[in-house]
């Protein structure tokens, strides 16, 4: 089994990675090969897709040299027919499609199956899973937040002492934040003795959630608290967060496009797209301006300016296609035209992301976080940044071998 000491400064998370996504799998391999050996996964991702790729992944010879951490938490998907035959007592309903619970009973059944997608007859790290979603929605169970986890760390050091589980710990959103939620993490750390094998925590951490590296506690900051207790971190979303209230990519897109020549071919086919809807609403009766429309004015005024990817697909799923279906104006013609323009939004969002990093960066010069003569990637200088302020592993979403081999020094 490997050692804690010797797992790479880089893990891959597979937070978006399926079992269902060949190319998923050759990245996954291919990230193996080059040494990686740190592999983040949870029950919930891709609805247990993600752990399946993992365990799909897993030959013999491999899984004694890898460090696999999953979690739970999440109730979603198939889950939430089949916790109806487990007696699970704290329990809280989010949304319809997403329940919660840390209940020991239920993280029991969550362990044994994560067992079975991996393939494995043992797990290096579980972690409880954001247990702040408990202060999602009013109930009993969040006066008692800091036993009950003290409760479930009961059940995973048994598996610790049965073999099935080497460590375990927390991942949480919130926990940077002193008392984030009710969620005591120097309560928790009280403990620390009764619990030999709590040796990790999760948490994101990246040039604007840094609040790791504050002071908290007697002018001591969570890494600083980590450190003394020796807790290893692991943290995500190290180049995904957000910059003047809209999602920023802490990386350069290297697209090579004209973005002059780009507006305008988009121009030419939005205004056709337009003009289309126009004439199915008068043969409805309707001559109202299109800016009454909401889905159509969000796309006239900011389909350039459209933070991401998964932004434009939501816009164009939940907001622009319904739309269209509702003025049975959702033929072949449209759908294709609709297939081309997102191409065109995507290149804009690249573009709109690499001008605001540019902004962003411009700022990190003038506070001297940032030497202007570092010509490395930016994604690249900035795990540079988090490994030497303390966090232990990055994990990164390695979909592409391309992004493998941009982080290849740190390997």
């Amino acid at each position: 089994m490997i050692n804690i000491k010797n797992l790479s400064k880089i893990g891959i998370g597979t937070y978006r990675m399926s079992i269902e996504n060949s190319e998923h799998k050759n990245a996954f391999n291919y990230a193996l090969e080059k040494g990686i050996n740190l592999i983040d996964t949870a029950s919930n991702y891709q609805n247990g897709n993600s752990e399946k790729l993992v365990g799909n992944c897993m030959e013999n010879s491999q899984r004694e040299n890898v460090f696999i951490v999953t979690k739970a938490g999440y109730i979603q998907g198939d889950d939430i027919d089949k916790i109806k035959d487990l007696n699970v007592k704290k329990l809280v309903k989010i949304t319809d499609s997403f329940l919660f619970s840390i209940d020991k009973e239920f993280i029991k059944f969550k362990f044994h199956e994560s067992l079975k997608k991996l393939n494995t007859d043992y797990i290096d790290c579980f972690l409880i899973h954001n247990p702040e979603h408990y202060f999602d929605v009013d109930n009993i169970y969040q006066e008692n937040i800091n036993d009950d986890i003290i409760e479930t760390f009961r059940l995973l050091e048994d598996l610790v002492t049965e073999g099935k589980l080497r460590y375990y710990g927390i991942s949480s959103n919130n926990i940077t934040k002193n008392n984030s939620k009710g969620i005591n993490l120097n309560k928790i750390f009280e403990f620390k003795n009764n619990f030999p094998s709590f040796k990790f925590l999760q948490f994101p951490y990246n040039l604007v959630e840094n609040e790791a590296s504050n002071n908290l506690l007697n002018e001591k900051s969570l890494i600083d608290l980590c450190q003394e207790q020796d807790i290893t971190i692991i943290s995500n979303r190290p180049i995904n967060t957000t910059f003047e209230g809209k999602v920023l990519r802490l990386a350069e897109y290297n697209d090579d496009f004209n973005i002059i020549s780009i507006e305008k071919k988009e121009e030419e086919l939005f205004d056709l797209f337009l003009l289309k809807i126009i004439e199915r609403l008068n043969i409805l009766g309707e001559n109202s301006s299109l800016d009454v429309f909401l889905p159509i004015k969000f796309f006239i005024d900011n389909r350039k300016v459209i933070a991401n990817t998964e932004a434009i697909d939501k816009a164009i799923n939940y907001y622009l296609i319904p739309f269209l279906s509702q003025i049975e104006l959702n033929n072949y013609e449209i759908i294709t035209m609709i297939r081309e323009l997102r191409e065109y939004w995507v290149l804009f969002s690249k573009q709109y992301n690499n001008d605001r990093l540019k902004k962003f960066k411009q700022g990190l010069v003038h506070e001297k976080i940032l030497d202007i003569n570092d010509k490395r990637e930016f994604s690249v200088i900035a795990c540079d940044l988090y490994l030497k302020n303390g966090i232990n592993h990055v994990l990164m979403g390695l979909r592409d071998k391309k992004y493998i081999d941009g982080i290849s020094r740190f390997l």
